[in-house]
C-alpha cells in the first residue's frame, strides 16, 4: 500500500504552458520513480530534481476530470512519470547500452542492448513534449491505496506488459481494459507495448523535446 500525501506549494517557474499536476488536482497520487532509486536504473535521473509530475495544462486538466470520475468509484490515479528532462533520456540511454545484462525485476527474458531496439526505451522519448504519462488506477480505502493489479509492475520490459497481453489473468486484463477505456475518454491514446503508457492526443508541443530540469514547487 502507498500512503496518500498531500502537496501544498506554489508552482516554481516553469516554461509557458507546463504546469505542476499537484497545483491542477491535488487529489491524484505522485509516486514519481525517476525522482527516486526505484527504477531499473537503480538511481535518480538527471533533471528530476523534485518528485513531482510536470506536464502540459491541457493534459493536467484532462487527467483531473477524469479523477473526479474515477473518484465516485472511490478509484484514484497514480502517476509513475509525466514530463522527462531530455538528458533523462540520454541517460536511459547510455546505461542500457553500457550493459548488455538482464535485471530480475525489469527485464527478466531480454538483455539491456534488446530494449531499444524492442521499443521499451528511446533515444527520443514523447515523455519530453510534456503530454505523456505513465500511470495507474489504485483504490482508496481510509486514506491508502491499494494499486490494482495489472499483471505487472511498471516498467516491466516484457511481453507481459503488452496492453493486450494473453500472459496475464483475466482480473488484470479487465483492470488494463479499464484503465485504457477510461484514458481513451480523457483525450489519452494508449502505446500498446505499455499498459501504463499514455499520450495526451492535443498535446500542444508534439514532437519538442524539451530539457528544463524538474524544480520543488515553492
Amino acid at each position: 500500500m502507498l500512503n496518500l500525501v498531500a502537496h501544498h506549494a506554489n508552482a516554481a517557474d516553469l516554461p509557458a504552458g507546463f504546469v505542476y499536476l499537484q497545483d491542477i488536482d491535488a487529489s491524484i497520487v505522485e509516486d514519481i520513480r525517476y525522482a527516486t532509486d526505484n527504477n531499473f536504473v537503480g538511481k535518480p535521473l538527471a533533471g528530476y530534481g523534485s518528485p513531482d509530475c510536470v506536464m502540459v495544462e491541457n493534459a493536467a486538466r484532462a487527467l483531473s476530470s477524469l479523477q473526479r470520475e474515477l473518484a465516485k468509484k472511490n478509484l484514484a490515479l497514480v502517476v509513475f512519470d509525466c514530463y522527462r528532462p531530455a538528458r533523462a533520456v540520454r541517460e536511459m540511454v547510455d546505461y542500457v547500452t553500457a550493459h548488455d545484462v538482464s535485471d530480475e525485476t525489469y527485464f527478466p527474458n531480454l538483455t539491456s542492448h534488446q530494449l531499444i531496439p524492442k521499443g521499451y526505451i528511446a533515444s527520443r522519448s514523447g515523455h519530453s513534449a510534456g503530454g505523456t504519462v505513465d500511470l495507474t488506477i489504485a483504490r482508496k480505502t481510509l486514506g491508502k491505496i491499494t494499486l490494482l493489479d495489472m499483471g505487472t509492475k511498471f516498467d516491466f520490459f516484457d511481453l507481459k506488459s503488452q496492453s493486450s497481453s494473453k500472459l496475464v489473468s483475466e482480473g488484470a486484463a479487465q483492470n488494463r481494459r479499464f484503465l485504457i477505456t477510461a484514458m481513451e475518454r480523457a483525450g489519452f491514446g494508449n502505446y500498446p507495448r505499455e499498459w501504463w503508457h499514455f499520450s495526451f492526443r492535443n498535446e500542444p508541443f508534439k514532437g519538442h523535446s524539451f530539457d528544463f530540469p524538474i524544480a520543488k514547487r515553492h
